[in-house]
C-alpha cells in the first residue's frame, strides 16, 4: 500500500457492494455484530502477543515480590503494603510491554477487520507484517496521543484541586476526551492509507468533518465504555471465584481488541465512503494484502484464550510463595447522606445510619456471626454479620431513644454469645444537660442476635446529676454468666483549688441483668480537670473469676493496675507498671495514649497501649496478677505513627495486637507469646486511617478486623478484614 497522490484512480464497479454496506447507519451495532461473526479470524495478533506476556510476567512477579507487601485478597494478588523497587521495575516492564504489545496488535487486527468488511482476506503474517513497517508512525501517534491526554488530566486537575470546582471538572474532562476520540480514527488512516506520522491526526478530523460528535459518541462507546462495562460484568458475575474471574476477565481482555478494532476500521470506512471518495475507498482496499483463508485451528485458539487466566488463577490457588490470605469486605449498609436515611420503621424512629466515627468494639457473637458496637453522640447500633467475612450486615438500633448521648457505651461478651450494654437512661430527652434537675441513670441492655431489650433489675447500677457526673466505666463478662462493672467517681476535694479524688469502684453480678450485686470501693486515685476527661478504665476477669482493673491516664500514658484477690473484690493489690520516670513531664496535648487488657488462664494480665511520647504500640507482659513488674516488648518500627492497638487473646494463650501503621498505610497484626512477637500487615489503607479499629476473634480463633478507611467526614468506607492463613 502506498499513500494516496493527486492522481486518483478511476472509480470501478469492483468495490460497490462493499461501498454500499460500509454507507449504511449504525456503524456501531454493524461493527460488533461483524466482530463476532469473524471473531475466530481476527483473534491471532492478540493471542501471539499477551498470552506469551502474561506467561513471562507472572512468574516474574513470583520472583521479585516481598510477601510483606503483598497478599492473595479475595482470591486475588494485591498489593498491602508499599512495593519494593523490583515491583515498582517489574510494574513499569509490565506497562511498556503491554502498551508495545497493543501498538502491534490493534493496528493489526484494524488491518483484518478491514480485510473482513470488504470481502477480502488478509493473513495475519500480512498484518503484522504491515504493522512492523507502520511502528515508527504508530510510536508517535501514541506519543501525541499520551500529550493530549496529559493536557486533558492537567486540566481537570487545575478545576478539581485548585478552583475544587468538581462538576465543571468532570463535565470538562467528559467533552474534552469526547473531542479527543476522533484521534482513533488516525490508527485506521495510518495502517490503512500508509500515511506518515505528521498528517494521519488531521486526516482524522476531516474525515469527522460534518458528524464530529456522532464519530465521537460512536469511538467512546464502542472503544472505552462497553468493553469497561464488559469486564465490569464479567468480574460481577464471576466474584468469589477466582480462577472463574481469571479466566473470564482475560478472556473478555482478549476479545475486547477485536470489537474494538473492528469499530475503528468500519467507521473510518464509513466516513471516507460519506464524504464521497470512492475512488480513495477503492484504492485502500485493493492495497489490502490478499491471500487464501487457512483452516482454522480451535485448539490453540483455545489455549491463547485461556492460558493467562489459567496461569494467574493456577499461581493463586497454589500460592507457591505462601503468601497471607486475606478475606476483605466493604459494609455496604446504610451511612449518613444515603437516600434512605428518612425511612421510618414501624414504631416511627427513623432507620439507623452509619457515621464515620462511631465504630466502637467487635465481638464475636451468637451463632457465629461478628457483632460491630457503633457508639457516637446519638443512641448506639449494632452491626451484626451473618459471618467473620461480613458479606451480609444489618444494622439495628441498641439503644433507645430516650439516652444520653455523651456517655459512651461500654460493651461485653457473654458466656452464652449475647452481649451486654449499658446505657444511660434519661427522664426527660428535651431536659438540657446543663439544667439543675438534669440526671441519667445507668441501665444494662440484652442483646441477642436479633435485637436488643432491657435487662430485668431495679434500681439503676449508678445515677449521675449535673453536679455530679461519673464520666468513666468499663464492663466485663465473668466466666458463670454474670458481670463486672468498674466505674470512676470524681469527688471533689475543696482542699485544692484544681484538684479532686477519684473513686474507683467494682460491681460484681451473679446473672446477666445484675439484679444480684455488690459494689466495692477498691481504689482512690489522685485527678485533675485533665484527668477527668482524659482517664480510660479496662476491666477483665480471669478464668478464676477474679477480677483486674486497669485505669490508664490518655494524657500521660500511666497506668495503674488493681487485681483482686477474690471474685467479690474485697481483697485488692495494686501495681504500676510504668515507672514514673519513663512517663513525660509535659506530655504533648495533641497525642493520646491508649491501651487494652487482656487475661491469660494463669490470671496474669496482658496489656498493650501506644505510648504518649512517640507513638509506638508496646506489649506489657505482667509478672504477676497485680503487673508490678513486667516483661516490655515494642511491636512497632522506630519514627512511624501508629493508631491505637486492640488485644485479642486466644485459647491457647496467643495474643494478637492489631494496630494501624500511619507511614506505610497498613493494618498490622503482631502474634505474640510472652514477649516474643511476630508482624504481619494484613490490609492496605487506601485513604486515611486512625479513624476506627476493632478485632474480635471468630470461631476458628482467627482474628477479624473492623475499620475505617476515609478521605473526609463524608466519603469513608467500613471494611472488615480476616487474614485466613495468619501464623
Amino acid at each position: 500500500m502506498s499513500r494516496p497522490t493527486d492522481e486518483r484512480p478511476a472509480v470501478t464497479a469492483d468495490h460497490e457492494d462493499a461501498r454500499y454496506d460500509m454507507r449504511r447507519l449504525g456503524v456501531l451495532w454493524l461493527a460488533y455484530a461483524a466482530a463476532a461473526r469473524h471473531l475466530v479470524r481476527l483473534l491471532p495478533p492478540v493471542l501471539l502477543i499477551f498470552p506469551p506476556l502474561v506467561l513471562l510476567a507472572v512468574p516474574a512477579l513470583l520472583l521479585v515480590v516481598d510477601e510483606s507487601s503483598m497478599a492473595v485478597v479475595n482470591g486475588s494478588f494485591a498489593l498491602i503494603g508499599p512495593p519494593g523497587p523490583p515491583v515498582l521495575v517489574w510494574s513499569a516492564a509490565v506497562l511498556i510491554a503491554s502498551t508495545a504489545g497493543l501498538v502491534v496488535a490493534l493496528p493489526a487486527t484494524v488491518l483484518l477487520a478491514a480485510g473482513r468488511l470488504t470481502g477480502k482476506h488478509v493473513s495475519t503474517s500480512d498484518a503484522l507484517r504491515i504493522t512492523v513497517r507502520r511502528l515508527p508512525a504508530m510510536a508517535a501517534l501514541l506519543l501525541r496521543s499520551a500529550v493530549v491526554v496529559a493536557a486533558i488530566m492537567a486540566v481537570w486537575y487545575a478545576l478539581f484541586v485548585g478552583m475544587r470546582a468538581q462538576i465543571a471538572a468532570y463535565v470538562v474532562m467528559t467533552v474534552l476526551f469526547l473531542l479527543a476520540m476522533p484521534c482513533l480514527l488516525a490508527v485506521a488512516v495510518v495502517m490503512l492509507e500508509g500515511r506518515s506520522a505528521t498528517g494521519p491526526i488531521l486526516r482524522a478530523y476531516r474525515l469527522a468533518g460534518g458528524a464530529t460528535w456522532g464519530t465521537a459518541f460512536t469511538l467512546a462507546f464502542g472503544v472505552v465504555l462497553f468493553p469497561v462495562l464488559a469486564t465490569q460484568a464479567v468480574s460481577w458475575a464471576a466474584a468469589g471465584t477466582p480462577l472463574l474471574l481469571a479466566g473470564a476477565a482475560s478472556v473478555v481482555a482478549l476479545v475486547g481488541v477485536p470489537f474494538q478494532a473492528t469499530v475503528i476500521a468500519r467507521l473510518f470506512l464509513h466516513r471516507l465512503t460519506e464524504r464521497g471518495a470512492p475512488a480513495e475507498f477503492d484504492a485502500i482496499v485493493d492495497g489490502l494484502p490478499g491471500s487464501a483463508p487457512r483452516p482454522i485451528r480451535p485448539v490453540p485458539l483455545l489455549a491463547g484464550l485461556l492460558l493467562p487466566g489459567l496461569l494467574y488463577g493456577g499461581a493463586v490457588l497454589v500460592n507457591p510463595l505462601d503468601l497471607l490470605e486475606v478475606s476483605e469486605t466493604v459494609i455496604t449498609v446504610s451511612r449518613s447522606g444515603d437516600p434512605d436515611v428518612t425511612v421510618s420503621t414501624e414504631g416511627g424512629r427513623s432507620k439507623p445510619t452509619l457515621e464515620w466515627s462511631e465504630l466502637h468494639a467487635m465481638y464475636a457473637g451468637q451463632g457465629g456471626r461478628m457483632v460491630m458496637l457503633m457508639d457516637g453522640s446519638r443512641a448506639a447500633k449494632l452491626l451484626t454479620c451473618a459471618d467473620s467475612r461480613c458479606a451480609r450486615a444489618r444494622l439495628t438500633w441498641a439503644e433507645p431513644e430516650a439516652v444520653e448521648g455523651e456517655y459512651p457505651v461500654a460493651g461485653a461478651r457473654l458466656a452464652d454469645g449475647r452481649l451486654a450494654l449499658t446505657t444511660w437512661a434519661i427522664d426527660d430527652m428535651y431536659q438540657w444537660v446543663w439544667d439543675e434537675n438534669w440526671n441519667a441513670r445507668l441501665r444494662l441492655m440484652l442483646c441477642d442476635s436479633e435485637a436488643c431489650a432491657p435487662a430485668a433489675g431495679d434500681p439503676p447500677l449508678a445515677k449521675v446529676t449535673r453536679a455530679a457526673r461519673s464520666r468513666v466505666l468499663a464492663l466485663a463478662a465473668r466466666p458463670g454468666g454474670g458481670l463486672l462493672l468498674a466505674q470512676l467517681r470524681p469527688i471533689p476535694t475543696w482542699k485544692e483549688e484544681d484538684g479532686f479524688t477519684e473513686v474507683l469502684s467494682v460491681t460484681t453480678c451473679d446473672d446477666p441483668a445484675c439484679a444480684r450485686r455488690r459494689t466495692q470501693e477498691v481504689a482512690r486515685l489522685p485527678g485533675n480537670e485533665e484527668t477527668e476527661f482524659m482517664r480510660q478504665l479496662v476491666a477483665a476477669v480471669g478464668p478464676d473469676d477474679r477480677p483486674v482493673v486497669l485505669a490508664f491516664d490518655r494524657h500521660t500514658g500511666s497506668m495503674v493496675v488493681i487485681s483482686c484477690d477474690d471474685p467479690a473484690c474485697t481483697r485488692t493489690r495494686t501495681g504500676r507498671p510504668l515507672p514514673d520516670e519513663s512517663l513525660p513531664r509535659y506530655p504533648d496535648r495533641e497525642k493520646r495514649a491508649h491501651a487494652a487488657l487482656a487475661i491469660r488462664a494463669d490470671g496474669r494480665p496482658l496489656i498493650v497501649y501506644r505510648d504518649v511520647q512517640n507513638d509506638a504500640v508496646k506489649l506489657l507482659d505482667c509478672h504477676d496478677r497485680a503487673c508490678a513488674k513486667a516483661g516490655t516488648a515494642t511491636l512497632t518500627e522506630p519514627g512511624d505513627h501508629h493508631s491505637k492497638p486492640v488485644l485479642a487473646l486466644s485459647r491457647d494463650g496467643r495474643a494478637f495486637v492489631a494496630y494501624q501503621n500511619l507511614d506505610r498505610a497498613q493494618v498490622v497484626v503482631a502474634t505474640c507469646t510472652g514477649t516474643r512477637c511476630a508482624r504481619t500487615p494484613v490490609a492496605r489503607i487506601r485513604h486515611d486511617g486512625d479513624h476506627g479499629l476493632t478485632m474480635a476473634l471468630d470461631d476458628r480463633e482467627r482474628p477479624v478486623l473492623g475499620w475505617i478507611d476515609a478521605t473526609e467526614e463524608n466519603e469513608w468506607v467500613l471494611v472488615v478484614t480476616t487474614p485466613l492463613t495468619l501464623r
